[in-house]
Parts: C-alpha cells; structure tokens; sequence
C-alpha cells in the first residue's frame, strides 16, 4: 500500500489558485480595456454615455458591463440612424 502524504499537494494546489485568479484578473482588465477603447472610438454613443463611464461600469461588472455596452451600441435592438 503506497501512502501520499497530503502536504505534498499542497503546493500544487496553492499554484493551481493563482494561476486560476491571475487568469481572472487578467480577464477582468482585458475586458475593461477593450470596452474603454471601443467607446472611445464611437463617433455617437448611445445615450451619450462617455468612454469613462462604461470603463466604470465594464470595472465594476465586467461580463455583464461588456454584454449591456454591446446591447446598448452594436445589437439590432439599437437606435438606427435613418
């Protein structure tokens, strides 16, 4: 009967966690910067949100921030100009 001593784990799993939250954080300000600098480039934003604003808003929420500022500027339920 081979015995594994549970603290060799230990380490392994320390390290799966960080990478797993590097990856979130990593996530979490690409989103932000991409949302920040689409809005930038917008000529008309809808509801004349500034680029600031959903930079804030992708920060706070960002899978949510990012689906609302696509809804709100690039689905087919926006405003088209005619």
């Amino acid at each position: 009967m081979v015995y594994v001593h549970s603290m060799s784990i230990m380490p392994l799993l320390f390290w799966l966690r960080f990478a797993w939250l590097l990856l979130l954080v990593a996530t979490h300000i690409s989103l932000t910067i991409i949302v920040y600098r689409d809005a930038k480039s917008l000529s008309r934003p809808a509801l004349g949100i500034s680029p600031f604003l959903w930079l804030g808003i992708t920060f706070s929420l960002p899978i949510l921030g990012m689906f609302i500022y696509w809804m709100m500027n690039y689905s087919s339920l926006t405003r088209q100009s005619i």
